[in-house]
């Protein structure tokens, strides 16, 4: 006798309806995008509400032996997606509670609506054995073509891609340690992948600075995508102990947030450098991208850090992280580090390289033999020919060589960010402007969010004459870090360009309480002279002439102060100064906007001679 069956149509829980028939997920009406695997996750899970469903369960229904991915870490990423759709956390669960090393249970109450009764034909010969064997068949395929056993789909219908990657960014890796002290460790680790993609590949590679915003963030990674603007995105994390590292990797392809690889490395801690160079090389090798050809010479140089052991490779990351943080101390700190690797390595190129970066910051007139150390020990070291350019360009007053440099650090790494903006500075500063536009363009779109690359592109603006899109520049960066007083200063006299004197005293006014620097007060007596406010301006005047000799006004910004006051004895004073010392702004002298009172004078032509300028 039939029997009568009911079969679930969709299930309800806390506003949300999922039908596992048609495959979509609504919530409070509204349909709610997921991804296929996170979509069946959740069906496993709500078939049986209040009940563990084991890691090996998900594991069979799931993923198919045949499915070549890191199982763990999948299943780990879909849980998480999952809890990001559901607004839900691990911490205080209220749909998915984890059960460690076993599996999860769904802990909302589920309400299954069942269809009408029906019943189900009778079993006799009414339908065509030869339509079942069919279906049969037909579902097989289905099942053979989903899986791609054996790799037969390509071999018959040829090969199924996704969507070419051209793009993509690396998210901050967690660290899973269970010690913050080694999130240095962890940002570095992620660092060092995004510089070894960019060398290895010829797409674009989202600069560091700008991923570092999303380290922690719970947001969907499609969103992430969105706003970076990449085709695909890598996150993983990393486990130190004393003697063993664990590092894991998934490879996603936005905006379908759909896994193309994962996979975890447990070894040796003497193994960090050899993981971090094969993690590089596999994901270049899985998104297809057109690989950087041989140097010059013929053929690649050694990997970057290969000499290093893992200690000086641990070291290493400890340095960057120092210099990265840009305070006085800061730097002095990782100068100390630098060395420390050089006692124990004294053939380190990129310690070498490091070295000659932080003393382009605090004594350039040293940078220049590190960095060409470091070149003849590993000619493709990209950060050595950087530094060597800019001591080239804003010291030694060498702009052939300095472009030299610059253009070979982009052959090797055509996504380094800061190369861009720098070689855009020296293309403003010798009239080049259509060229720098195009190197701040694509700086902006390597490191949208870095608010040191937004201000330094602003300047470049600047010197070019584009107030407005100066004012644009240095607002989003002033945005993006509200505490960089640079900005400020930038953002002010594009407003005194443009006749705006008020905006900028006010801007000046919103840094010199908190930094009495002479920089700011020099552009302060400007604004205030260029305003018509003649004591505020003598009473600028009077400091500056007083300042102290420890956190003097800087000569190049002192002749700025005494051009708005028409005072070109005292300007020319400034700048002759600043040449004797071989200021860095002197770079700018023949485009800066702010020094066309004096072009004029004979001495403006015999300076340009003296600073070695191309007439």
């Amino acid at each position: 006798m039939p029997v009568s069956v009911s079969i679930p149509t969709r299930l309800c829980f806390d506003g949300f309806e999922l039908d596992p028939t048609s495959g979509e997920l609504h919530k409070d009406g509204r349909k709610v995008a997921l991804a296929p695997k996170v979509f069946e996750l959740l069906c496993a899970l709500t078939e049986r509400p209040g009940e563990v469903v084991t890691r090996e369960e998900l594991r069979a229904k799931l993923w198919t032996s045949d499915t070549f991915v890191e199982f763990d870490d999948s299943l780990n990423h879909a849980i998480k997606k999952l809890r990001q759709v559901l607004g839900d956390s691990p911490e205080d669960p209220q749909f998915i509670e984890t059960m460690p090393r076993h599996g999860y249970r769904f802990i909302a109450p589920v309400d299954s609506p069942r269809a009408p009764a029906v019943k189900p034909a009778p079993r006799h010969w009414t339908v065509s054995k030869r339509f079942v064997l069919g279906a049969a068949l037909l579902a097989l395929v289905a099942a053979l073509f989903a899986f791609d056993s054996g790799g037969w789909r390509e071999r018959w219908f040829g090969r199924v891609s996704s969507p070419p990657i051209g793009s993509l960014a690396v998210l901050p890796f967690q660290n899973l340690s269970g010690d913050s002290s080694k999130d240095y460790f962890a940002d570095g680790f992620t660092d060092e992948l995004i510089t070894n993609l960019a060398e290895q590949t010829r797409i674009r590679i989202v600069s560091r600075s700008s991923v570092m915003r999303y380290k922690g963030t719970l947001k969907p990674l499609a969103e992430i995508a969105r706003e970076l603007n990449v085709d695909a995105v890598v996150e993983g994390s990393v486990s130190l102990s004393d003697r063993q590292v664990r590092i894991t990797a998934q490879l996603i392809q936005a905006p379908a947030d759909r896994h193309l690889w994962a996979h975890s490395y447990e070894r040796d801690r003497q193994d960090l450098f050899s993981i971090q160079r094969e993690l590089a090389a596999t994901i270049a090798g899985l998104i297809g991208a057109k690989t950087n050809k041989l140097d010059s010479a013929g053929a690649r140089n050694p990997p970057r850090d290969e000499r290093l052991t893992a200690m000086t490779y641990e070291l290493m990351l400890e340095c960057r992280n120092l210099r990265r943080i840009a305070t006085d101390e800061s730097v002095s700190h990782a100068m100390d580090c630098y060395q420390h690797i050089l006692l124990l390595d004294p053939e380190n190129g990129p310690a070498y390289a490091g070295l000659a970066d932080c003393y382009n910051d605090v004594d350039p007139s040293k940078a220049a033999v590190p960095a060409t150390k470091a070149i003849e020990l590993q000619p493709t070291l990209v950060e050595a020919h950087v530094a060597l350019a800019h001591f080239k360009a804003f010291y030694a007053g060498d702009l052939k060589g300095a472009e030299k440099e610059f253009r070979q650090a982009l052959a090797l790494n055509p996504s380094y960010a800061r190369a861009h903006v720098e070689f855009g500075l020296l293309l403003v500063a010798t009239g080049r402007t259509s060229e720098a536009m195009e190197e701040v363009k694509t700086a902006r779109e390597l490191d949208p969010f870095s608010a040191a690359d937004a201000t330094a592109s602003g300047i470049v603006l600047f010197m070019a004459g584009q107030f407005d899109k100066t004012i644009e520049q240095e607002q989003a960066a002033l945005k993006l870090d509200p505490r960089r007083e640079r900005a400020s200063y930038w953002l002010g006299y594009a407003y005194e360009r443009k006749g705006m004197y008020r905006e900028a005293i006010t801007e000046y006014e919103k840094v010199f309480p908190s930094d009495a620097h002479g920089v700011f007060l020099a552009a302060l007596g400007r604004a205030y002279a260029l305003a018509g406010d003649s004591r505020g301006a003598a009473g600028v005047k009077h400091q500056i002439e007083r300042f102290s000799g420890k956190d003097s006004v800087w000569p190049y910004d002192a002749a700025l102060f005494y051009a708005a006051l028409g005072d070109k004895d005292r300007a020319f004073e400034g700048l002759e100064k600043e040449q004797r010392i071989r200021g860095g702004w002197l770079l700018f002298l023949d485009v800066d906007p702010r020094l066309s009172v004096l072009r004029s004078d004979p001495r403006f032509q015999a300076l340009l001679r003296k600073v070695n300028f191309p007439m």
